[in-house]
């Protein structure tokens, strides 16, 4: 079962449900080479994050890279620090703003379609 969640304070897009198991799947659409995540790098929570493509030829089906937050937080941590890295060099000191956290496509090709981490997580 999966609930869609509402409102501006919400913790997840969708809750995943089986039983007494449930894990949060935050979701991002794109019709680009990548999804803006955010102005801060994810959490490494137990949760997943589904990343949509949408070809731009509608007759083409959208694509679903499925991530673990610990995932995802893995592959865009370090490029986070490097930018703040050279930020310091540049400018002789710290990053303190939120700044603009992506992923492009071709860094999670390997998870398109992996629905089974969310499967798994809720045990089925």
């Amino acid at each position: 079962m999966a609930a869609v969640t509402y409102g501006n304070a919400k913790k997840a897009d969708v809750v995943a449900i089986n039983g007494s198991k449930a894990v949060t799947l935050e979701v991002k659409s794109t019709a680009e080479p990548k999804w803006v995540l955010g102005g801060v790098v994810p959490a490494a929570t137990e949760g997943f994050w589904i990343l949509v493509f949408l070809p731009p030829d509608s007759t083409l089906p959208p694509e679903y890279y499925v991530l673990s937050a610990k995932e995802l937080r893995g592959i865009v941590l370090p490029e986070h620090v490097e930018y703040t890295e050279r930020y310091r060099v540049k400018h002789g000191k710290e990053f303190t703003g939120k700044g603009v956290v992506s992923v492009r496509r071709e860094q999670v090709l390997a998870a398109l379609g992996a629905w089974s981490k969310v499967l798994a997580a809720v045990g089925t």
